[in-house]
């Protein structure tokens, strides 16, 4: 089987941990070209230190790019549920090896460019790095089979009453890939929200004895005293639905609307519009989640870390 030509860009915190593990864990199926970090959960400096010391520490030797510290318009917000450096509580050994040679924008490029149209992007930060590339070199939009995105939401937020965090951190860099003429899947908080990670998971996770396991339980166990203890996010984990949604067929429920992203407003800032009465007349440019099947997630979840301890 052809294994799918996969860059990750991310903003290394607790959920985006989650999905690089699972990634990672997936190469029978996914053939990860590189990871680029964005400024978002946290600084970049933080989130591409902790992509690259996840991707060392779990034995891999795929490039990660350190992209954009700020949106391209507006001053940045950083989250406060991910602790000061991302990952909450949890540490990891430090990588000694370097960063990838060029930004995050010319990597996602040069690998578009290589892969000529094959090239599948899961975005689960900011949208900063992929409207760079955009805007600095055109034709990639051409050259990229899909983005998956975990951002927006068809109805409701989590940043303001009608925005979703990514989107909010950088509605410029959204509006700018939502129009782009790329094919788009949205996977945002319609579905993210509904498989609230299960105290069963987390056991089975616990229970086994492999680097893979033994990190995702200690970030799980941030997840859920971060929500006891402090209030913060229930756990969910968001990217790694993003992440299933690609390589699970059927994982989700997709509707195909025309989607524009808010870039200003107090309380919409952010927010994914989506046409649904066709009062525009244009062309749906995204596919949005609508639904999905919670046990076939965690199935699906659960059979990773099983497998990664048989191997």
């Amino acid at each position: 089987m052809n294994k799918i030509p996969l860059i990750m860009d991310v903003d290394t915190g607790t959920d985006d941990a989650i999905a690089i593990i699972c990634a990672l864990m997936s190469t029978e199926v996914l053939d990860i070209k590189a990871f680029t970090a964005v400024a978002g959960n946290v600084g970049v400096d933080l989130t591409s230190r902790n992509t690259l010391n996840i991707v060392d520490y779990l034995g891999f030797d795929i490039p990660v790019a350190v992209g954009a510290a700020k949106p391209l318009n507006k001053e940045l917000h950083t989250a406060i549920s991910h602790g000061r450096a991302g990952l909450g509580d949890v540490t990891v050994p430090k990588s000694n090896r370097s960063f990838y040679g060029k930004d995050a924008a010319d990597t996602i490029y040069e690998h578009a460019a290589r892969m000529q149209g094959e090239l599948e992007i899961v975005a689960v930060g900011p949208l900063t790095n992929i409207a760079e590339a955009i805007i600095r070199y055109p034709d990639i939009v051409h050259l990229i089979k899909r983005i998956t995105i975990m951002g927006g939401a068809l109805r409701g937020g989590n940043m303001t009453a009608a925005s979703e965090f990514n989107l909010y951190v950088d509605p410029d860099a959204g509006k700018i890939v939502f129009e782009s003429g790329i094919p788009l899947v949205m996977v945002g908080l319609d579905v993210t929200l509904k498989p609230q990670l299960p105290l069963a998971v987390v056991e089975t996770v616990k229970r086994l004895d492999n680097k893979f396991a033994g990190l995702a339980a200690r970030i799980f166990d941030f997840m859920l005293r971060r929500c006891e203890q402090y209030g913060f996010d229930p756990p969910n984990v968001h990217d790694a639905i993003a992440l299933a949604s690609l390589v699970v067929p059927g994982l989700v429920t997709l509707n195909q609307y025309a989607v524009t992203v808010e870039t200003e407003g107090t309380v919409t800032r952010g927010m994914t519009v989506a046409d649904f009465n066709n009062v525009t007349g244009k062309e749906p440019n995204v596919s949005a989640a609508v639904d999905i099947d919670c046990n076939r997630f965690w199935d699906w979840m659960t059979g990773k870390f099983l497998s990664a301890e048989r191997d």
